[in-house]
C-alpha cells in the first residue's frame, strides 16, 4: 500500500498520521478540534512543514494564546458582537472566549472528535471524525452533529468535507469555517497571494463588518506580501474561488467548493505563516446576516475545501 494511517496518543487526544509512502509526505490530524496540525513534505536534502501548527507536547493549554491555529470556526468565526444574536425574536449571549468585548471563533475549536472510521485505498486515505453537540451552552441550545472527512491523496492533496447536522426541531443559525496557517518555509516576505473576489469587507476598528462591501483589486495579479499587513475578509469570485500562495520554490492552492464564498486574511506579527480561512459567511453573520445560514429542522449541510501544494 503506498499509504498507512497511525494513531498515536498526545496528551488528552490522539494524533492520527497519514503518510504517503511514495511521497514520503504525511499529514497529522488532532481529535481534540479535528484539525490538521501538520503537513510534512521532502525538499532536497530535509522537510518542510507547510502547517504552521501548534505544540501539544504539554497538553491544549496554549492553544488560544497562539492563534487558533488550524482550528475549526462553528458555529460562528472571527468575531461576534458583543457575545449577543437574536433568532427568531429570542435573545441570546455566547461568552465562550472573549477578545475585548467581543466573542470569537464559535463553540467547536476545542471539542473531542470520535475516530468513526479510517479507510485506506491505491489513491487515497482518509480518517473520518465526529462530534455530537447538545445544548452544552446556553446561548446556543440546540441539537446537531458534525461529521469531518480529511482525506490525503497521491497527488498530495489535502480535502477536507464537513456534513452538518440539524438533529433538533427548530432551526437555529450556522457559519461554518477553518483557521489554517500557511508557511512555504520561509518568511511571508518571499511570497505572493493571488485570488480573485468581488470586494472587501468594510470593518470598523474593532473589526465588525459594517455591511458594506468594498472595491479591491490588489490580489487579482498577485500581490508580494513583503510589508502588507493583512486582517481582511473578501467575498470570493464565485466562478475563480481558488487563492494561491507562492514563492520561487512552492505554490499552494486552496480551493474551496461554492458554500465558502468568504476569505479571510490574517498576517501575524512573527511573518512566519498566514491564515488562509474558508468561511461560509462574514464575521458577525448571526447578526449582519452576510452568508448566513439557517439550519432547518433535521437538514444537513455539506462543505467541502481543498489544499494542494506544488514544487516549482
Amino acid at each position: 500500500m503506498s499509504f498507512s494511517i497511525d494513531i498515536q496518543s498526545v496528551s488528552t487526544f490522539k494524533q492520527i498520521r497519514i503518510t504517503n509512502h511514495t511521497l514520503n509526505a504525511h499529514i497529522d490530524l488532532i481529535t481534540k478540534g479535528g484539525l490538521l496540525n501538520s503537513w510534512v513534505i521532502p525538499s532536497l536534502n530535509s522537510k518542510i512543514d507547510f502547517i504552521d501548527g501548534n505544540d501539544f507536547s504539554q497538553g491544549w493549554q496554549h492553544f488560544e494564546d497562539n492563534g487558533f491555529k488550524s482550528g475549526k470556526m462553528n458555529p460562528f468565526s472571527c468575531r461576534l458582537f458583543k457575545g449577543e444574536y437574536t433568532h427568531e425574536n429570542k435573545s441570546y449571549h455566547i461568552d465562550k472566549f472573549r477578545l475585548g468585548q467581543h466573542t470569537l471563533h464559535g463553540l467547536i475549536y476545542d471539542v473531542d472528535f470520535e475516530i468513526v472510521s479510517t479507510h485506506i485505498e491505491e489513491d487515497k486515505a482518509f480518517v473520518i471524525l465526529k462530534y455530537d453537540y447538545h445544548r452544552t451552552y446556553e446561548g446556543f441550545p440546540f441539537e446537531y452533529s458534525l461529521e469531518l472527512k480529511w482525506i490525503f491523496s497521491n497527488n498530495n492533496k489535502v480535502t477536507v468535507q464537513t456534513i452538518i447536522s440539524n438533529h433538533d426541531k427548530i432551526s437555529f443559525p450556522m457559519m461554518d469555517g477553518w483557521h489554517p496557517y500557511f508557511t512555504l518555509g520561509e518568511n511571508i516576505d518571499n511570497c505572493t497571494i493571488r485570488f480573485k473576489h468581488l470586494g472587501m469587507l468594510e470593518y470598523d476598528n474593532e473589526l465588525i463588518p459594517t455591511g458594506h462591501i468594498v472595491p479591491n483589486k490588489q490580489f487579482e495579479d498577485g500581490l508580494k506580501l513583503n510589508g502588507i499587513e493583512l486582517d481582511n475578509g473578501y467575498l470570493l469570485e464565485p466562478t475563480h474561488p481558488t487563492c494561491v500562495l507562492e514563492n520561487d520554490n512552492y505554490q499552494l492552492i486552496v480551493t474551496p467548493n461554492e458554500n465558502y464564498p468568504y476569505l479571510q486574511l490574517y498576517t501575524p506579527t512573527h511573518r512566519k505563516s498566514i491564515a488562509i480561512e474558508n468561511l461560509t459567511a462574514a464575521p458577525n453573520c448571526f447578526n449582519n446576516k452576510m452568508g448566513l445560514h439557517i439550519m432547518q429542522p433535521h437538514s444537513t449541510w455539506k462543505l467541502e475545501t481543498s489544499f494542494q501544494i506544488f514544487n516549482k
